[in-house]
Order: structure tokens, then C-alpha cells, then sequence
């Protein structure tokens, strides 16, 4: 606290005049730096709405990402499933037509070598019966 010289009727004039101006100017100081502060304030108070506005926004975007990725995720899933049921299936039918081929080739194997067998019994018995035939001849004589 501020202590004065006291004179005669009261205190010095000039000091307290000095004081008063040197309160003055501090109060005004004090008023300019407490604007700025609240301009300051404001402005910053400003930013942090922004900044959850964005924050908001980013979180939904990071969201919808996320959803979007797992949606893609399955569908694939889904697709690569599908894929390898269809390829089982190609598969199946393949083997199936194989087996297929292979029991009509084998069938047509099997009658192949029962005509073989068929037509050399023909053969045999064409030869057989010629021989006899020719057997036969020479019990004729023809030079006599």
C-alpha cells in the first residue's frame, strides 16, 4: 500500500496526482491485456468447436471406413466361397465324366477283344474247313 507525505492540510497534491496516474495507467493496461485475453479466448474457444466439428467428422469418416472395409471383407469372403463351391463342383463333374470315359472305353475294350476273339474263331474254323477241303482233294487222285 501506498503511503503518503503528509503536509500541511492533508497529503502532497503531486504525489498522490502521480499515484493516481500511475494507477490509471495500470488500469488501463489491465482493461487492454483483459481484451486481448478475451479476443484471445474467443479465438481459441472458436478453434476448439472447429476442432471437434473435425474431430466429429473424422471419427465418422473412420467409421464409415471401417464399415466399408468390413462389408468388402465379406463380400469377398462370400465371393472366395463361392468360387471354391463352384470349383468342387467343376471338379465333381470332371471325375464323374472321367469315370464315365473310362467305363465306356473299358466297355468298348471289352467288346473289342470279344470280336477279335469272335472273328479268330471265324478265321480258324474258315482255315479249318479249307483244310479239310484240301484233305479231302487228295483223296481224289486225279493223275489216275
Amino acid at each position: 500500500m501506498k503511503r503518503f507525505t503528509i503536509v500541511q492540510n492533508g497529503y502532497n497534491v503531486e504525489e498522490v496526482n502521480r499515484f493516481i496516474d500511475i494507477v490509471i495507467k495500470r488500469l488501463e493496461k489491465l482493461n487492454n491485456d483483459n481484451s486481448l485475453l478475451q479476443v484471445k479466448i474467443s479465438s481459441l474457444e472458436e478453434q476448439l468447436k472447429e476442432k471437434k466439428v473435425e474431430e466429429v467428422k473424422l471419427s465418422e469418416a473412420i467409421l464409415a471406413a471401417q464399415q466399408t472395409s468390413d462389408r468388402i471383407k465379406t463380400l469377398a469372403r462370400e465371393e472366395a466361397n463361392m468360387i471354391v463351391e463352384q470349383a468342387k463342383n467343376n471338379a465333381n463333374s470332371i471325375v464323374h465324366e472321367a469315370l464315365l470315359n473310362a467305363e465306356k472305353t473299358e466297355h468298348e475294350a471289352m467288346l473289342l477283344k470279344k470280336n477279335i476273339t469272335v472273328y479268330k474263331n471265324r478265321v480258324k474254323n474258315i482255315i479249318k474247313s479249307q483244310l479239310e477241303i484240301a484233305e479231302d482233294l487228295d483223296k481224289y487222285d486225279l493223275d489216275n
